[in-house]
């Protein structure tokens, strides 16, 4: 255990040389408020819950663990047209490592707006942005230290030589996203979006010698949902994300089997994140909610160099008083 602290504790303070990447969900399509400021209050329906969990690495003896909740609504219905939707939402997220070593909480209230373009309100175009406020906090009492090292082994009760100012650090952070929809009388969507993440470039360190900033995390997505037949469907999406030096593209689909005569769709389907996963997907979605089941199926270095295995997550998202899914992807983006 003392040995995964100290690689634990390598790679927060390599967090300052990283710009201390973001927690993030394989599952980002349905997750929509942790991924697009511009998709708060994009549904059909009155209000929207989504929660999210994630267990990175389980097969090591504490593994990263990552949740969120999320809820937004529709706001001024009645005033402001048929083809607008504006949203107001607030999410939570829960990150933690190593047993308890190192927790990242965040909070954010947001809200978007999506203008409808033509009378029939098959395409939108859309704005959102997001106030947020994060805490990092490190255990460092269940850190070893070099200096700590004796001829027994390690010693906690030694000094470990090491001045730590900020044991735990907050910051507020402002993010931005834009999202162009369309849409057709058969069901058929597309759309196409952007989001720019820690606008306000906090600073976050745990010791004096370091002045590191977080790094804008900048995306791009785009996605479809065709309508096969009258039952079935064909989702498909791929993303790109970059964040300081790192970089990510991700891209999949998804096959939609309607069930019988109910407004229900079981999707099997894969993604992959190039270079270092594939995770296979199996969902279930009713006009009402949508469960999602993943398991990332890791073939970069980091297995060959660490034995990790994959990282599983389990997502679920509820509507209220959906009637109308037409010319929106509500959990599918």
């Amino acid at each position: 255990m003392k040995l995964k602290s100290i690689i634990l504790f390598t790679l927060i303070c390599c967090s300052g040389v990283l710009h201390a990447q973001d927690p993030y969900f394989s599952q980002y399509y349905s997750s929509p408020l942790t991924f697009n400021p511009a998709l708060t209050g994009y549904f059909n329906g009155a209000h929207r819950l989504a929660i999210n969990y994630r267990n990175q690495w389980a097969n090591i003896s504490s593994p990263y663990q990552t949740g969120a909740i999320s809820f937004d609504t529709r706001i001024m219905k009645n005033k402001i047209g048929t083809n607008n939707k504006w949203g107001l939402g607030i999410q939570a997220m829960y990150d933690q490592a190593g047993a308890g070593v190192y927790k990242n909480s965040y909070i954010a209230v947001s809200t978007g707006f999506n203008k409808g373009l033509d009378a029939d309100g098959n395409q939108s175009i859309g704005i959102g942005i997001q106030a947020a406020y994060a805490r990092h906090v490190v255990d460092f009492s269940k850190i070893s230290f070099a200096n700590q090292f004796t001829s027994s082994g390690f010693d906690l009760s030694v000094p470990s030589g090491e001045t730590i100012n900020n044991r735990s650090v907050g910051y507020t952070d402002l993010n931005i996203g834009l999202l162009y929809n369309y849409g057709d009388e058969a069901g058929n969507n597309f759309n196409v979006g952007a989001s720019v993440y820690h606008l306000l470039r906090p600073s976050l360190s745990f010791f004096s010698a370091q002045n590191s900033r977080i790094a804008r995390r900048y995306a791009v997505h785009a996605s479809g949902l065709l309508q096969v037949n009258d039952r079935d469907q064909f989702f498909f999406s791929s993303n790109f994300m970059q964040q300081a030096s790192n970089n990510q593209t991700v891209v999949g689909m998804a096959y939609g089997w309607g069930i019988g005569d109910m407004d229900a769709h079981v999707y099997t389907g894969a993604w992959l994140r190039v270079k270092d996963a594939v995770y296979p997907y199996i969902g279930l979605r009713t006009s009402n909610y949508q469960i999602g089941i993943s398991y990332d199926i890791t073939h970069s270095d980091l297995k060959k160099a660490n034995g990790f295995t994959g990282s599983s997550e389990l997502s679920f998202i509820y509507f209220f008083n959906q009637k109308d899914r037409r010319n929106s992807i509500p959990c599918f983006f």
